[in-house]
């Protein structure tokens, strides 16, 4: 384990699971310590489903023409 503090950054990248094992292993270790912040943490993963629920229209739709990359070069 490192002595890098864990910071925001750390805890958005933990429920986007866009950490390193290593560093995932380390806040893991830290949210068990620390249940305020997990519970937190747990409101950041309950947040990003709710979007991703509520945005999945949007997201399936085609990207318009006007905005595709390669008519623009």
């Amino acid at each position: 384990m490192s002595n890098r503090p864990i910071t925001e950054d750390d805890l958005h990248a933990y429920v986007d699971g866009a950490l390193e094992p290593e560093r995932e292993a380390e806040v893991a270790a830290y949210l068990e310590g620390h249940p305020d912040m997990a519970r937190r943490v747990a409101a950041f993963s309950d947040q990003r489903d709710l979007l991703r629920k509520a945005l999945a229209p949007i997201a399936d739709e085609p990207v318009p023409s006007q905005l595709n990359l390669s008519g623009m070069i």
